[in-house]
């Protein structure tokens, strides 16, 4: 077995705080334990994809690789994305970055354990299901609509600046949820959707399909999402007002997607969504735009190790039958 640990160095505020990392990792994988690993820190997004598939077509198909994401949800998702087509891939995230929502999956109290390497290197892996979004791959969540585009903005802001300005992370992001806020074409824009072979055509504030029922950092907006069973839960925000929006986003963030009809919940496994205007996507913290995308849950896609004795944590008593009056 060897161990490919994939850093972003954007992750830790300090320098010295990266050092203690990697004198983790030497500590752990040292002569004794006799664990062949290598370290690859990546220069900016998306430049970990090609090289965690470098690294992957160099190792025998008959050898199992485990693929450490060390960072945030961003650098999980350049993982996943050059580990995907490899069987003999594993994949794990050590939680250092401003949102770590995969590993929210596993309770409240995970994020320490998923940080002992030494224990993290020897723990059990299960399948998962990940999301197939264009020549993408997501473990989290797709957002089109005002998410996507909240997103798109705070990562302009956030990327070629430097590191002091991430200290204002939530900050930045809470801004640009308002500015999106106030765009009336993003808030009512039409959608040409099939969901599972059914027409649901409509206009949409935002359409989130989910994998987990964790989001930003904080929020659990899909408290009936488990990511292995095969299903999408998504949750569709009905156009309205910038003001009636505004109101249901402490619902939305919590999970009480049935206290008001603005929300409607389905399940699926596949989605086609096209649009006249162009469409503000999200992936797991990247942001583009486009105007027809397809996407499907491939269940079992990949192999996730998770530090023994965790689970899925069951966020489903966040939702509950009771509308507003």
């Amino acid at each position: 077995m060897r161990h490919f640990f994939v850093i972003n160095p954007h992750s830790f505020r300090t320098l010295g705080s990266l050092k203690r990392i990697l004198m983790d990792l030497e500590n752990c994988f040292s002569i004794g334990h006799r664990m062949e690993y290598k370290i690859y820190i990546s220069r900016h997004p998306r430049d970990a994809i090609a090289a965690v598939h470098r690294y992957m077509i160099s190792v025998p198909e008959n050898e199992t690789v485990r693929v450490y994401a060390v960072g945030g949800d961003g650098i999980l998702f350049d993982c996943l994305n050059g580990m995907v087509d490899f069987k003999n891939a594993e994949l794990t995230s050590v939680p250092y970055g401003s949102v770590n929502d995969f590993v929210r999956t596993f309770g409240k109290d995970a994020k320490a354990a998923f940080r002992d390497i030494k224990a993290l290197s020897v723990a059990p892996s299960r399948p998962v299901d990940i999301i197939h979004c264009g020549a993408n791959y997501a473990l989290i969540e797709v957002n089109i609509g005002l998410i996507g585009l909240t997103v798109y903005k705070a990562n302009k802001t956030l990327r070629g600046t430097s590191k002091l300005i991430h200290h204002f992370t939530p900050s930045i992001y809470n801004l640009s949820g308002i500015r999106s806020l106030v765009n009336s074409q993003v808030q009512r824009q039409e959608y040409s959707i099939i969901m599972d072979d059914v027409d649901i055509s409509g206009s949409y504030s935002n359409i989130h399909l989910a994998n987990i029922p964790c989001d930003g950092g904080t929020s659990i907006p899909s408290p009936y999402s488990v990511p292995d069973d095969g299903e999408l839960e998504a949750i569709m925000i009905r156009s309205a007002g910038k003001f009636n929006l505004a109101r249901i986003i402490d619902d939305r963030n919590k999970g009480r997607i049935e206290t008001n009809d603005i929300f409607e919940h389905r399940k699926c496994r596949s989605m086609s969504i096209e649009s006249s205007l162009p469409m503000c996507v999200e992936m797991d913290g990247e942001a583009f735009f486009a105007q027809e995308i397809k996407l499907k849950i491939i269940p079992n896609g990949i192999k996730f190790f998770a530090p023994e004795g965790f689970d899925f944590a069951d966020y489903s008593h966040m939702a509950y039958n009771k509308r507003k009056v």
